[in-house]
């Protein structure tokens, strides 16, 4: 059985997932320092991999609301978009347990990881949700109580209504906010139970997880449909159970946790390498895309292969090797990817995409008709969104957890050790 203190991360530790850090900002204590060749590795490569996730996101809702207007029939390209979210996203929470399994330690607190967590994500996404809001007034979108109420609280991922998860004022990304509060939650006691499992049967519990994604989709139809997906055309309540569910994403989370114990216990095959992964991981992409009927879903054919590149980038960057993707600007992109996610919606509707697109009120005369036109709006969306979550980053997420993600008394503990050392 956990204990209260048992099984987190450090104050000092980095925790790199969707709504993570980037590289380290500081050294631990020598007492809170992990043992040689675990958790002590600085796995800069994840760094960098998390601004490709949340750059897939990025693809996914400017292709989705462009591609239309300049190639309707290509069907299959616009369902690989729809694919670019879904796995930008599956792969957030693969990392999010995968990273804070390996940064985890017993000296921690179950509330000071709770802190920590919560000084994270909730900044960013009071101050997106507020220019959300004041977005949506001035556009003249009808604001919901209810629903601005349960995003406020990162409730509405488990109210199955297409209204309150789509609408504007939402800020709509952040539905997966409501899944990683679920995964936060429960991460001290999952951790404390898995870390029960005996290492050589590691594999198996990440396998009869693996099953387990691949079977919700066969359990989704076993629910009534409940209306039609927007996105997709199939059964709502279908989709929303696959998708965006928070118990049922969980299991990805798991997932990520299992591929940390087996690599910390050298379990890991010693035999996978990056390039193999990564381009497993590609097809994955696409499979998840338009190669696979859509009833599946997306996460049953990209969690295997998301799962593998996690371990074989970590295992990478534990033997000292790294990669492109631990680069110095990948970092510095990883580490503003969380305010990314974030902001990138809003330019999306309220930016040069929605002032010319029928699909959030403009005129249909206003509408992309050429290449040239999509590129542009597409280039312009992208660079203001990469602006504006480094003002996020740098304003308000970065100096917020240094200030408060710990309780004053550890913090100023912290930097006395870190003068003392020079």
């Amino acid at each position: 059985m956990m204990r209260p203190r048992a099984g987190l991360a450090t104050e000092a530790s980095t925790e790199v997932d969707l709504a993570g850090g980037g590289g380290p900002r500081s050294v631990a204590p020598a007492a809170d320092r992990p043992a040689p060749g675990r958790s002590s590795a600085k796995l800069h490569s994840l760094t960098g991999l998390r601004f490709i996730a949340a750059f897939l996101v990025v693809l996914c809702h400017v292709g989705i609301n462009l591609l239309p207007f300049v190639a309707k029939d290509q069907v299959f390209v616009i369902h690989v978009f729809y694919g670019f979210g879904s796995v930008g996203v599956s792969f957030f929470f693969i990392l999010s347990g995968f990273v804070l399994t390996w940064v985890a330690r017993d000296i921690d607190t179950v509330p000071q990881f709770w802190r920590r967590r919560f000084f994270k994500i909730y900044p960013n996404h009071l101050v997106t949700l507020v220019a959300a809001v004041l977005l949506a007034a001035t556009a003249a979108h009808a604001l919901s109580t209810r629903d601005t109420l349960a995003t406020l609280f990162l409730v509405h991922a488990w109210i199955p209504d297409q209204q309150l998860l789509f609408n504007l004022w939402s800020n709509t990304p952040t539905w997966s906010l409501s899944c990683e509060l679920l995964f936060y939650l429960a991460f001290p006691f999952v951790l404390s139970l898995l870390r029960k499992v005996r290492p050589e049967r590691l594999w198996r519990g990440f396998w009869i997880t693996f099953a387990a994604i691949c079977a919700v989709p066969f359990v989704a139809l076993l629910l009534p449909a409940g209306g039609t997906h927007r996105g997709t055309g199939l059964p709502w309540l279908h989709m929303w159970f696959m998708t965006f569910f928070p118990p049922v994403r969980m299991l990805e989370f798991v997932l990520g946790i299992f591929t940390a114990l087996i690599v910390i216990n050298g379990r890991w095959l010693k035999r996978w390498p990056l390039p193999v992964a990564v381009i497993v991981a590609t097809i994955g992409l696409i499979a998840a895309g338009g190669a696979t009927p859509p009833i599946l879903g997306f996460v049953a054919v990209s969690a295997l292969p998301l799962a593998f590149l996690v371990g074989a980038v970590a295992t990478r960057d534990i033997d000292g090797r790294g990669s492109s993707f631990g680069s110095r600007t990948m970092v510095f992109l990883g580490e503003i990817s969380f305010a990314l996610y974030l902001v990138h919606w809003l330019v999306v509707v309220y930016g040069w995409i929605g002032r010319h697109s029928p699909t959030w009120g403009a005129n249909p005369a206003d509408a992309p008709t050429t290449w040239g036109t999509v590129l542009t709006y597409s280039g312009l969306t992208i660079v203001t969104s990469l602006v504006l979550a480094w003002l996020l980053y740098t304003l308000v997420e970065r100096p917020i957890m240094r200030r408060w993600s710990r309780p004053a008394a550890k913090r100023d503990t912290l930097e006395a050790a870190q003068a003392d050392r020079g």
